[in-house]
């Protein structure tokens, strides 16, 4: 009788497709201070005091949010979202009969 070192249970297909890193830096590690990936219109209509509507709720220093570009954003997630399976890129396999 021969035994193995397999262990029991379904295996798993691993990675869609390789990658160069699998090291993908936290956005807060990418942040740069002044980058912004908006730019807002001037207001065209009158300027509210939020501490007088929010009172003790308001804010009383901007959150600790990273600071990257519209572009930087993008390429980031759509990174991430490549090391899930990914349906579009491979056929879904059915599992062995029993």
């Amino acid at each position: 009788m021969t035994q193995t070192n397999e262990p029991a249970g379904p295996k798993t297909l691993g990675k869609v497709r390789p990658h160069q890193t699998q090291n993908e830096a936290l956005v807060f590690e990418k942040s740069s201070p002044g980058k912004r990936a908006y730019k807002l219109p001037p207001l065209d209509v009158p300027a509210v005091d939020f501490s007088s509507l929010l009172g003790d709720t308001h804010r009383k220093t901007a959150p600790l949010l990273p600071e990257l570009s519209e572009i930087e954003i993008i390429r980031h997630f759509t990174r991430l979202s490549t090391w899930n399976y990914a349906i579009d890129l491979e056929c879904i396999r059915s599992a062995p009969a029993r």
